[in-house]
């Protein structure tokens, strides 16, 4: 096998999240804290997860797809809310330029907002109730970081260099 796909193929869950943590730095110009790492670990999570897989929830297709199973529906469960903000932050955000030629993903920011929002009510534990009202605070800051961050990958198609 080719040298460069043996090195592709060694991508781990941690350098998957290190990846999008350096790159979310760059474009943020921000230091590393909470949000930064829990949104290079949703990108990074999303980036290792099959969309036909049945372990857990697999990301969705499109906005579309997270306004059918999450906006029109009621849901109180942190889990659930923090799935729908996060898929919220990979559409409208790392996916936005794709996303807005169909989808009103200012609008998309708002519902992530208030999904982080209710997740921060109902979560019982103290850490994440912090981190998802943080996140209800900056998501639509995050989702034009993730843009930037796919801008520069595209603009950049040799990248990821595994050491």
């Amino acid at each position: 096998m080719d040298k460069l796909f043996q090195e592709l193929f060694g991508v781990d869950s941690n350098r998957a999240l290190n990846f999008f943590l350096s790159g979310l730095g760059e474009v943020s110009g921000k230091d590393t804290n909470n949000e930064m790492l829990y949104v290079a670990n949703v990108l990074a999570h999303y980036s290792q997860v099959s969309r036909f897989g049945s372990v857990s929830m697999p990301p969705l297709a499109n906005l579309s797809e997270v306004f059918d199973n999450f906006v029109l529906v009621q849901i109180s469960d942190p889990e659930i809310l923090e799935i729908g903000g996060s898929q919220i932050l990979l559409f409208a955000g790392f996916f936005r330029d794709q996303m807005e030629r169909r989808h009103n993903v200012s609008w998309y920011d708002k519902v992530g907002q208030s999904f982080y929002d209710r997740a921060s009510v109902h979560s019982r534990e103290p850490k994440k109730k912090r981190l998802f009202e943080k996140m209800s605070e900056s998501l639509p800051d995050w989702t034009l970081h993730c843009r930037d961050l796919s801008r520069a990958y595209r603009d950049n198609r040799y990248v990821l260099k595994v050491n």
